[in-house]
């Protein structure tokens, strides 16, 4: 069981004004709450709506209904109460100070998830799902949450570990029984699983160099000289006025972001100062940050002038783009450029899908690895696998099996838990 012996309380929908809000009430107090806050004959059925008007001190707070869930068939283990009130704010203060006046804490962010974590209701992946769920802004993110949640990554982990135990105990039995009659080849059985292992690893960790981009989002970064549309176009794709737009050069001094989600994926792209000489001491402090958001981007969109395009050659990673379409009288179609109008939108269409197409290429698989924890320990598993030596000494052979097994089992282990914990629920909000 959890090591917490008090009682929490915290609001679990959104803050503000609302037709309804759910405060839960989670510890070993909850039935003394239930007692005070509602002192009726009738008996609380757990997992049931009761309808209750809440009183304090003989006077009328609010009609609510009290869902009670008794442990250990709640989300925390412990038992629990979720009483759902109507969303005015004073009620909700009301209720608060009347819950702290019996002895309830406010919970810390994530206490709720925490107490599930600890109580063996969900594992740690689950944990990291949750989180992953509630801040997921793109239809990707929350896909990848939904997966690992629903056990994706727990089924993936579960079954590695089980092949890893097979492989430990058969090599282990060679060196207590080598005098009985064990099966023939099973050396060769144990090489034929370990690269089994290493190929399933190998797979999971390509997939997962998407997980990142898919979490963080890809950044694009838009250069180029002074007035030649970078600014028009990160306003036309943010459908709204992120950049000044002027004909005076040098107007964007400063990296501007502005993220949109194109087919469920999230892009974040970088307005930046034009690539010139730079007149005063703010456009050179400009012109250093765009280099430098150059080298992190993962793609860089080159915005023209002319024909400049022997200029970026030392830039990697580019797409070259020619903006103002609408007001060039003759068209022409450029091998490898781009041709935009940011003001009616021709061509951007087109640009957007093969900035998706560049940065999406050879990975199209939904990554069961998504958190670099995650992919760390599977390198270090794989790092392991890989420098096992079949000439070595069998000692040697169960040492580094049992190492692997050890390394892989990580994922999901809560020793030394509070050491992540507060990483982890850093991402959570107070109610959850």
């Amino acid at each position: 069981m959890s090591k917490y012996n008090d009682t929490i309380y915290a609001l679990s929908s959104p803050p503000g004004k609302s037709a309804i809000a759910i405060i839960r009430v989670s510890g070993k107090g909850v039935l003394k709450i239930i007692k005070k806050l509602f002192p009726v004959s009738k008996k609380i059925t757990p997992n049931k709506t009761n309808l209750f008007l809440l009183k304090h001190k003989k006077k009328p707070i609010d009609q609510v209904v009290l869902i009670y869930f008794k442990q250990p068939k709640s989300y925390t283990g412990e038992n629990m109460i979720e009483i759902n009130c109507h969303g005015g704010p004073v009620i909700i203060n009301k209720i608060s100070l009347i819950l702290e006046g019996l002895g309830v804490r406010l919970a810390e962010p994530g206490e709720f998830t925490k107490r599930a974590l600890l109580n063996n209701k969900i594992d740690l992946v689950k944990t990291e799902s949750i989180a992953d769920l509630i801040n997921s802004e793109t239809e990707k993110q929350m896909s990848l949450a939904i997966k690992n949640l629903t056990g994706g990554l727990s089924s993936f982990t579960k079954k590695i570990n089980e092949e890893l135990s097979n492989i430990l105990a058969n090599t282990e039995a060679i060196i207590d029984f080598s005098d009985e009659d064990l099966p023939k080849d099973i050396l060769k059985s144990i090489k034929e699983q370990n690269k089994n292992i290493i190929k399933q690893i190998k797979k999971e960790l390509v997939n997962s160099k998407i997980s990142r981009p898919i979490r963080e989002g890809f950044r694009v970064s838009v250069i180029g000289k002074p007035n030649t549309g970078k600014s028009s176009f990160v306003n036309y794709v943010s459908k709204k006025n992120v950049s000044i737009v002027t004909s005076i050069p040098g107007t964007t001094t400063d990296a501007i972001t502005s993220s949109l989600e194109i087919d469920g994926y999230k892009f974040t792209f970088i307005d930046t100062a034009g690539i010139r000489r730079h007149r005063n001491k703010i456009e050179e402090l400009g012109i250093k940050k765009t280099n430098e958001i150059i080298t992190s981007s993962d793609l860089n969109l080159v915005f023209l002038e002319k024909n400049e395009t022997n200029k970026y050659k030392n830039i990697k990673n580019k797409l070259f783009v020619r903006s103002k379409a609408d007001k060039k009288q003759k068209k022409t179609k450029e091998k490898n450029i781009y041709n935009i109008s940011s003001f009616s939108g021709v061509g951007v269409k087109l640009l957007l899908k093969k900035i998706k197409d560049i940065l999406l290429k050879n990975n199209k698989n939904e990554p069961i690895l998504s958190r670099e924890r995650h992919i760390f320990i599977m390198k270090d598993v794989l790092k392991t696998l890989d420098s096992i030596d079949f000439s070595e000494n069998l000692d040697i052979l169960a040492y580094k099996f049992r190492v692997a097994l050890n390394q892989s089992l990580e994922i999901n282990q809560k020793f030394d838990i509070e050491d992540i914990l507060g990483i982890i629920f850093n991402d959570f909000c107070i109610g959850k």
